[in-house]
């Protein structure tokens, strides 16, 4: 039989001037640090009832705000025993955050994440079109859906090697919502594809309030979209790389519009940038000219891009150890914290734009894109106190 919960403190006791005191000090706990929390929690019934209210955990979120990164996600490469490559995503924590109960899927590709939620390729051997997996890491849940009827083909020639591109993006589907905690909230899928010998870039978006996929639309577009190539989103804005690295691809879910934003070039003697993300509400594109990090910052308008709005270079040598400044490579970004991650021979780093600070985050390097976890740990701390 559980025990009854504690009675509510006369408001000016001292049993509630100690509650507020210790309200004060959770709200400063490390949002990357959710086990000390979690740990807080099970110690008694009056820390897990302040720990467990609504109100404190809108606070601590407010507090805090942007959610804090537990983790990131990657694909590699494996072969069984008849020497068969397939693909298995995984899962790396950088805090205190048990491992998810949808990592390490044989066949299950990670293609985004974002606003809580992972998506995944998970195609089908046996039938002719693929279905996408979402997965909310805290809660465990799992949503499966079709792709569009129109699109079934892609995939099937996306297996069969025949020059189909594509890539998609999950993102919350709320009106006005702050981002802060989307857990159990509607949310929309993404979807760009095109065909290298064809001119034409298509699009379609799928809800799960509605559990349809809209109308195709398209744009004519020669730049096959690159499929491993980073995403980003701005309010109901998509942006994708494309193939030809001076080009994305803008997909407007609000307006349902399509459309190229051709990058300019200003320097010829730097490679192309890459787009990586938001980052002071522009979007951030990057590139490594050893040993130095070439930052650029965008604002794109109805009209496209204008030139970049800022510039800036990161000297690499004093931040990481000699060892990992060679094989460097751009691989991700984590948005709300303005950490950058870099691929390294001695394995993966983050830097962060704010402090300037590298931490070493994966032993070995990485090939292809990282996708960040980012999200709040806050519905589990009175749920996982009984576990840990």
């Amino acid at each position: 039989m559980s025990l009854p919960p504690p009675p509510e403190p006369c408001p000016g006791s001292p049993a509630a001037l100690a509650d507020d005191a210790m309200r004060e000090i959770f709200l400063r706990v490390p949002a990357d640090d959710p086990k000390s929390l979690v740990r807080a929690a099970a110690v008694c019934t009056t820390w897990q009832s302040i720990l467990s209210d609504v109100v404190f955990t809108r606070q601590y979120r407010a507090f805090h705000g942007a959610p804090p990164m537990l983790g990131f996600l990657h694909n590699t490469l494996q072969m069984n025993r008849r020497y068969e490559e397939y693909v298995v995503s995984d899962f790396v924590s950088t805090a205190s955050f048990r491992t998810p109960a949808c990592h390490e899927r044989q066949h299950w590709r990670a293609l985004d994440s974002r606003h809580g939620l992972v998506l995944f390729h998970t195609p089908s051997k046996t039938k002719r079109d693929g279905d996408f997996a979402i997965c909310d890491l805290l809660t465990y849940d799992q949503w499966r859906i079709k792709v569009n009827d129109e699109c079934s083909d892609i995939f099937w020639h996306d297996r069969d090697n025949e020059g189909v591109l594509w890539n998609a993006a999950v993102l919350c589907g709320k009106d006005r919502c702050d981002h802060l905690y989307c857990h159990g909230g509607p949310f929309l899928v993404a979807l760009v594809f095109c065909d290298k010998g064809q001119t034409t870039t298509f699009a379609s978006v799928y809800s799960s309030e509605t559990h349809k996929w809209s109308d195709m639309i398209s744009v004519e577009e020669p730049n096959a979209i690159k499929k491993s190539g980073h995403i980003t989103v701005v309010g109901d804005k998509v942006y994708f790389q494309c193939e030809r690295s001076e080009s994305i691809v803008e997909y407007n879910i609000g307006e349902q519009e399509l459309s190229v934003i051709h990058l300019p070039i200003e320097d010829e003697d730097l490679p192309d940038v890459e787009l990586m993300g938001v980052h002071d509400g522009m979007l951030l594109f990057g590139t490594i000219v050893w040993p130095r990090l070439y930052l650029r910052s965008m604002e794109a308008g109805p009209n496209g891009a204008k030139g970049w709005a800022r510039h800036r270079v990161i000297e690499l040598r004093p931040l990481l150890p000699p060892r990992a400044l060679f094989l460097m490579s751009v691989v991700g970004f984590a948005e709300g914290v303005g950490a950058i991650f870099l691929s390294t021979q001695d394995g993966v780093y983050t830097i962060e734009l704010s402090s300037g600070q590298s931490k070493s985050v994966h032993s070995k390097p990485i090939f292809g894109k990282v996708m960040p976890y980012m999200s709040f740990y806050t519905r589990a701390w009175g749920r996982l106190s009984t576990s840990e």
